[in-house]
């Protein structure tokens, strides 16, 4: 059979992050079962060569006709079968679907975050869970609290690329992998999300970075970004109750640095910023990864990670966390504000570790191995591809 030729599209952020992360996993798996892929790519580091690109970048948001004509020059030229999206925004722009759609190649967008209903991506303003956007209808509140980066004008330019999309049915024309069904029903005021078009299919890691070794009595690992709605306050204020032999590593680096290095305790142990391969070799080994996430996250890699090194995890009871939590059963979620429900949860993970840690090592072999991962890409490039051609005929 033959295989397909791929165009994975992304638009780098000048700060890394899991998307990125993801992005290069899925070529790199791609090209190592044989497919021939093109990466169409674009950085944000662009904005700082050109002046002129900033000042063009609320009407280049909206449509790209560098995009549109790049796109459909590569598809033409290198016959490509379909047209990968993982971030768009925001030099990209929506107009490589219809670059794809013109040359009668499907679209498949991965959505990584809530971008297309709530400017600021994440469903989080002012230190809370926000759905005003989503439940609206509307983006108003977006532009009132000035959602996007802080600033009124770069939100009026996002929200008008959005509201202009939707007003021509663009993300009615494209396939959708979802990552989880929380996020797919989130979608629900925006897509048909029961249509053959939409897709879930989890985020993979390779296990080739470490293994399970013997458990450390009552250890603990927290890796992550130090930012408010990463929890890391509410994890350092539950844990100081704990007995004096819990003891939690931190990992990490960000603006709450100065706050986790003033408030550690004897129990609390923080490493600062470390190279993955040794946050990898202490989670092996660690009781459970604990995840105090107080929003709702796109799919954290480091759950996976975690259980792919046979190590449960500690969540909050929150959006895609909790389904990850909900459906490997691979740990324990607690309520962010319910500090005796964290209680519970750690002396449940010490008590049953066993279990977990086996639940864990299945859900990755079952859902986040490279191989089951591949199986499930081109199952839905390859439904994708029909569907979309029976559209065109129709």
């Amino acid at each position: 059979m033959k295989k397909k030729k791929i165009i994975m599209v992304h638009n780098f952020y000048q700060i890394g992050g899991g998307e990125h992360t993801v992005f290069k996993n899925e070529v790199e798996l791609l090209r190592e079962n044989r497919h021939e892929v093109i990466e169409y790519t674009r950085s944000n580091d662009e904005l700082k060569e050109s002046k002129l690109r900033l000042l063009l970048l609320p009407f280049t948001t909206i449509w790209s006709f560098k995009t549109y004509c790049e796109v459909r020059r590569i598809i033409k030229k290198e016959k490509v079968d379909i047209v990968h999206c993982h971030n768009t925004f925001p030099l990209i722009s929506p107009s490589v679907y219809y670059a794809a759609r013109s040359m009668k190649i499907p679209v498949v967008q991965t959505i990584h975050n809530f971008r297309l209903l709530c400017p600021n991506g994440s469903f989080f303003c002012e230190g809370k869970i926000c759905e005003k956007c989503r439940e609206k209808n509307s983006f108003k509140d977006a532009i009132t609290n000035n959602c996007y980066r802080n600033s009124k004008i770069q939100t009026m330019v996002l929200v008008a690329m959005l509201k202009f999309h939707r007003w021509i049915g663009t993300y009615n024309k494209i396939a959708y992998i979802f990552l989880t069904d929380f996020n797919r029903k989130k979608f629900d005021n925006l897509i048909d999300i029961d249509s053959n078009q939409v897709f879930i299919k989890p985020n993979f890691v390779n296990k080739s970075y470490g293994k399970a070794s013997a458990k450390t009595d009552n250890k603990f690992v927290f890796a992550s970004r130090l930012d408010e709605n990463k929890g890391i306050k509410i994890l350092i204020e539950y844990w100081k109750n704990l007995p004096q032999d819990y003891i939690l590593h931190i990992y990490g680096d960000g603006p709450l640095k100065e706050y986790v290095e003033n408030n550690v305790a004897s129990n609390i142990i923080f490493y600062g910023f470390k190279p993955q391969n040794e946050i990898y070799k202490d989670m092996a080994s660690a009781i459970a990864m604990i995840f105090p996430s107080i929003w709702y996250e796109g799919f954290p890699m480091i759950i996976a990670e975690s259980m792919a090194l046979g190590c449960p995890v500690l969540s909050t009871n929150l959006g895609n966390e909790n389904d990850i939590i909900s459906e490997s059963v691979g740990g324990v979620t607690f309520d962010s504000n319910d500090k005796e429900s964290f209680e519970q949860g750690i002396e449940e993970l010490i008590n049953n570790n066993e279990k977990y840690s086996l639940n864990a090592t299945h859900f990755y072999q079952e859902k986040l191995c490279p191989d089951v991962n591949y199986r499930r890409i081109i199952e839905i490039y390859d439904k994708a591809r029909v569907t979309n051609q029976d559209d065109t005929k129709s």
